[in-house]
């Protein structure tokens, strides 16, 4: 099987490089790289130097299985840079697929889609579900919740508040429900999905159990034998004041739509998930102790 990646240098695509240059079912990977810097010399690995912007003019004189879309952006409420990237950028892949004759296409959307508050994000990348619905490829949809590895990320934020803050700032109540997944299970996921293409499915990647935030981070304060104090924001305000300054093109390091995350319910149904691909997921609190 010969695969080809967008976002190979992200935090999923990295770690997807990686599984799949150790898999015996995958014969050569073409991983989409904007710079020299970001290539993973390993084993199986073709890289592509480019970007989504100029990705339909690229022509690959092998045969494609399939391309797994992971490219997008999400750092702040910027309209233009979402649409360029989210929903233009799926597009090109889309155009890169058919003039190179690739049947098949995993896009890897966001469980944000659900908020009933979208921002930018959330909006292009549903936009862009609906462009990969109707492109006429074989496609498989997925939908993953927060992923963590560790002290990256957004969660990785809220590890250090715990170590080093006498109290964790959280909008809302801190009872919204978050289902996060471990990023070597969204991985196995992705290697089962890729394994087993299931075309016109929409799926979602959650880890074993939802919780509240108050939840979870008492959780991670446990793992620490620490107790955590919860500072509580009010949501409401403080997206408002947010959507003001991102309509005026000025980003301050936390966005509308994350403040939307940590208020809202983002739990998601993974039976239909797990029975398709019955992968193992352990709880949080065991991959946060793993990982200490």
């Amino acid at each position: 099987m010969n695969v080809f990646i967008t976002g190979a240098s992200g935090f999923v695509g990295s770690h997807l490089v990686k599984a799949l240059s150790a898999d015996k079912a995958v014969k050569r990977i073409y991983a989409l790289y904007r710079n020299e810097d970001q290539i993973a010399f390993l084993p199986k690995v073709n890289p592509v130097i480019g970007d989504l912007e100029k990705l339909p003019e690229i022509d690959l004189d092998v045969p494609i299985d399939l391309v797994i879309h992971l490219a997008g952006y999400f750092r702040n409420e910027s309209k233009k840079l979402c649409e360029k990237v989210n929903l233009q950028g799926t597009k090109n892949t889309i155009a890169f697929c058919r003039n190179n004759g690739i049947k098949r296409i995993l896009f890897y959307s966001t469980i944000n889609v659900d908020l009933k508050t979208k921002g930018n994000y959330a909006t292009t990348k549903l936009m862009a579900e609906e462009e990969v619905r109707k492109s006429g490829l074989e496609y498989m949809i997925v939908r993953p919740a927060l992923i963590y590895e560790g002290r990256k990320g957004s969660l990785g934020k809220i590890i250090r508040y715990v170590e080093k803050l006498p109290f964790v700032p959280v909008f809302g109540d801190g009872n919204a429900k978050e289902q996060p997944i471990h990023i070597d299970e969204i991985v196995n996921l992705t290697v089962a999905m890729i394994k087993d293409f299931k075309p016109g499915t929409v799926l979602y990647a959650a880890g074993k159990e939802a919780m509240t935030f108050r939840e979870m981070i008492n959780i991670i304060a446990r793992t620490m034998n620490k107790k955590a104090k919860i500072l509580t924001i009010p949501a409401k305000p403080v997206h408002a004041v947010l959507r003001l300054f991102e309509k005026a093109g000025i980003h301050i390091g936390i966005s509308s739509e994350q403040v939307a995350h940590m208020s809202e319910d983002l739990a998601a149904d993974m039976n239909e998930t797990l029975k398709l691909y019955p992968v193992e997921l352990k709880s949080f609190e065991e991959n946060i102790r793993r990982e200490r």
